[in-house]
């Protein structure tokens, strides 16, 4: 053995038993005796590592990689001592060319957190992806895969991940939380078993966001083959000539779990859908006299129906022999509760949740006793009576409840008051409810929020969930909507950090407050005088707040909404339920390709009160991008982010590759290319002009998470 040879044994010994000064000795020589020695280079390399002098490190992998430029070790010490330095490019460039030489699981998914927290999804996803290959049931790192993919604009592929998450881990709600994020209004085009069943896994939860999943769960019921002569009876008229499918053959279908707990918990989208659904409650009606007959599995159904047609505000369309015969259905049931004596059969239950498909249980039944039927029907019955009868009586008390800050007196906002009152927007009925996280809690505390303009309180909701130790104050000129938040909020276990306020929003400045972040989407445009509004919420924003605000976009809605309403003009329809209803009929019978059926593509247009606020409404003001960007700058207020959907980055991205979201010339470009862009609405978060602070909320709005 020569003198190199044991002087490097030595040196590792040294290095094996942390003997650094020993070892760096023992390299530093073998160098000093032959400066082209990689393996001296390297290990000296090495013992600056572990003892944190990195740039020294730096200095030494640099010349080993010059030496031997395919050695995947010496490029992989070589980005740590970069990373470590915080020189990022340089670290990933050396870590990248280390992975190419010798793809290790480890390093693959090194990467992938790397260029995660460097908001490049586009690599994380590749290195996540790579790793995933070598192992597909590691669950942390689909996990991470998916949250990649669906950041990077590969929707279906985080959906089939995550979908496959929640079936192998269906007790864990944070998968569940992450599916139905990813699946926000995207419907389905072709059957996916692996997607029903993970609906079918999230319907057995409460508190899940089942709004983001109407879209999937009402094309998967229309494309599952299981469910194929469900749909032909379905379909079918007085004017297909005589049934060759009766209501016998479909009783499995009738009550299943998918199809009745989705009518409770997810509300129905979908012309074909809305079609099957109407013909059923028709045929169930027409034949109400023959209800003893009927299968055991049409209750189930119809207090799922019941509930459905709760939450779109009874919006299906009435013919005129429906009419009649309910009629003939609402004098039997009076007849039957006003005989005191005697508990309903359980026979007539049926008949009870099909009349509530048509009208609320609270204008049948007004006395305060609970319904006469036996045990088992009304445990049957419970999410009819829950929703038509119990929450309506709770929010009846609550609204008295509400204290104001102020009186609405615009004649333009008593309009929209009187909207609101009559037909409370939106209802909802769940939200996520995470456990708490030590971080958004931390980060969230001591922060006072402000929702000018809660509406119904999902949006308050939403700000409890995730900023867990703010205080929130919620402001809105209806009462019932209010109310309505108030018991939803209750129920979450929210309503001691919300406080609810009934009041003119212009008029904010009364509260004598200020707030570390106010809120306001979908309520200026609705205002007499929009920048009014605006100039009386910015006054209660603290000098280093942030803002999140959302105004209709003029091109979306001429595009979407236009021909729509032109169509309402030339007929003359105006927001009573019935000219909604024939409205809403008269588009069953349009031809596809139709613009006036462009406003069908709304989650809005299959629910009455939605639908009246997207095409009814008594007052509307839309902008332009840059418009809204100028609006924001004369009340002193600059753009710092814009939520766009990961889909809609990327295609921005592949239009405008050298430009930024925020540059509203480019994306005013981009939106007038593909109008439908902001359809729901500009979502955009506003600083002060000139403000650097930090804000707790910023990592949030950066990930869209808030």
């Amino acid at each position: 053995m020569n003198l190199q040879e044991s002087m490097m044994t030595e040196g590792l010994q040294a290095l094996k038993k942390k003997r650094f000064q020993d070892a760096e000795a023992c390299f530093s020589q073998i160098i000093s005796m032959d400066e082209q020695n990689v393996t001296g280079w390297k290990n000296l390399g090495l013992v600056w590592l572990k003892t944190e002098r990195h740039r020294e490190a730096i200095d030494a992998y640099t010349v080993a990689n010059h030496l031997s430029p395919d050695d995947a070790d010496i490029l992989y010490n070589l980005g740590m001592a970069h990373l470590h330095c915080e020189e990022d490019a340089a670290g990933l460039s050396a870590l990248e060319q280390s992975y190419r030489l010798s793809q290790n699981f480890d390093l693959a998914i090194l990467l992938g957190d790397s260029f995660h927290n460097l908001h490049d999804y586009n690599k994380s996803a590749y290195y996540y992806l790579s790793a995933y290959k070598t192992n597909k049931t590691h669950e942390l790192l689909q996990y991470k895969l998916a949250i990649a993919l669906y950041r990077n604009g590969d929707l279906d592929q985080a959906i089939g991940i995550s979908a496959h998450l929640v079936i192998q881990h269906p007790k864990e709600r944070k998968y569940m939380d992450l599916f139905v994020d990813f699946y926000r209004r995207i419907p389905n085009v072709q059957f996916n078993a692996e997607a029903f069943n993970a609906i079918e896994i999230c319907l057995k939860q409460d508190n899940v966001k089942f709004s983001n999943l109407r879209s999937a769960w009402s094309s998967l019921l229309l494309l599952n083959p299981d469910f194929e002569k469900f749909r032909q009876f379905s379909r079918h008229t007085d004017e297909n000539g005589p049934r060759t499918i009766q209501i016998e053959d479909i009783t499995k279908e009738l009550g299943s779990f998918y199809l009745c707990t989705g009518l409770i918990k997810i509300f129905a989208s979908g012309i074909p859908l809305e079609y099957i659904l109407t013909n059923l409650r028709r045929y169930f009606l027409l034949d109400w006299k023959n209800h003893e007959a009927w299968p055991k599995e049409a209750l189930s159904f119809l207090v799922a129906l019941s509930v459905q047609c709760w939450f779109n505000d009874f919006v299906y369309y009435v013919t005129d022999e429906e009419k009649s015969a309910f009629a003939d259905l609402q004098q039997h049931l009076k007849s039957l509760l006003n005989q005191t004596e005697r508990k309903l059969p359980d026979s007539e239950a049926p008949l009870l949740a099909l009349y509530c498909c048509f009208d609320p249980l609270y204008g049948l039944y007004e006395r305060d006793d609970k319904l006469p039927l036996s045990k088992s029907a009304l445990y049957q019955l419970r999410p009819l009576i829950l929703h038509q009868l119990t929450n309506p009586r709770t929010e009846a008390q609550l609204a008295t409840t509400i204290p104001s800050f102020t009186e609405i007196k615009d004649v333009t906002s008593q309009a929209v008051q009187k909207m609101y009152e009559q037909r409370p927007y939106p209802r909802w009925s769940s939200s996520a409810v995470s456990a708490t996280q030590a971080d958004l809690r931390k980060a969230s505390e001591g922060l006072e929020i402000l929702v000018a303009g809660c509406g119904t309180g999902q949006e308050p909701a939403f700000y409890a969930n995730i900023a867990q130790s703010a205080h929130i104050t919620a402001i809105d000129l209806s009462r019932t909507s209010i109310a309505y938040g108030m018991r939803q909020a209750k129920e979450m276990g929210f309503l001691s950090r919300i406080n609810f306020l009934h009041g003119d929003l212009m008029q904010v400045g009364k509260l004598d407050k200020k707030f570390d972040f106010v809120a306001s989407s979908g309520v200026l445009h609705h205002l007499k005088e929009p920048e009014k509004g605006l100039e009386a919420i910015v006054s209660t924003l603290k000098p280093n707040g942030r803002m999140s605000l959302s105004l209709y976009s003029k091109v979306a809605r001429k595009f979407a909404l236009d021909p729509a309403s032109e169509y309402i003009r030339e007929k003359g329809y105006n927001s009573s339920i019935d000219d909604i209803r024939q409205f809403r009929r008269d588009l069953f019978a349009m031809k596809v390709n139709d613009p006036i059926l462009r406003c069908t593509t709304a989650a809005d247009f299959f629910n009455l009160a939605e639908c009246n606020d997207m095409l009814f409404h008594v007052q509307e003001h839309r902008y332009t991008l840059l418009e809204f960007r100028d609006m924001a700058a004369r009340h002193g207020l600059e753009p710092i982010d814009i939520s766009l959907s990961p889909e809609k980055k990327r295609g921005f991205k592949a239009a405008f590759p050298d430009r930024e979201f925020l540059d509203f010339d480019a994306m005013t470009d981009y939106e007038q290319q593909n109008p439908q862009t902001f359809f729901e609405m500009y979502k955009i978060y506003f600083k002060r002009i000139g403000d650097t602070t930090a804000h707790p909320f910023d990592p949030l709005i950066r990930l869209g998470a808030i």
